[in-house]
């Protein structure tokens, strides 16, 4: 009876804490890949269609910029993080990137999204992509990543040279 009762409380007492401090759930996903034309591979890779989810309870932010002439929708600002040696046979990452120069915070509601578009080669087979956002209005920041592991195998043949 003693260790019913304690476990209710122990359960009472999780629940207050995780109820007390919300955590958004942050991730990335994938949504399609725009190819480039045979005769245009060389200069442009095509583009790789993502969305940045918020299934929390509380808004996020992240850095934006406006989209380049005759682009679709926002240029969210990331990072791309080497997890070793390209192999052969795939397209390169970018040898220089840049993030935006002009940025403003985008809000991305509980139980919403934000899709948006980089080149292919900032996710690749032994490299990622990185962005960080922050709850509205307050810290802390955190990361999420998209790997090589979220994109479809039927669509990773876009990556080949």
């Amino acid at each position: 009876m003693q260790s019913a009762r304690t476990a209710l409380t122990l359960t009472a007492i999780t629940a207050l804490l995780a109820s007390a401090q919300p955590q958004p759930a942050v991730s990335l996903s994938f949504d399609h890949v725009d190819r480039a034309t045979p005769a245009r591979k060389n200069l442009d890779p095509g583009l790789l269609w993502l969305r940045i989810g918020n299934s929390g309870r509380t808004s996020i932010q992240v850095l934006a910029g406006a989209a380049e002439a005759g682009a679709e929708g926002v240029e969210v600002v990331h990072e791309i993080v080497s997890d070793g040696k390209p192999a052969p046979g795939w397209i390169s990452p970018p040898a220089h990137y840049s993030p935006i120069s002009e940025a403003t915070l985008v809000e991305i509601k509980p139980n919403s999204d934000l899709l948006f578009s980089v080149p292919l080669n900032h996710v690749g087979p032994s490299w990622r992509l990185s962005i960080t956002f922050e709850r509205a209005g307050r810290q802390p920041e955190g990361t999420v990543d998209f790997t090589w592991a979220g994109v479809p195998t039927k669509e990773r043949s876009a990556w080949k040279k």
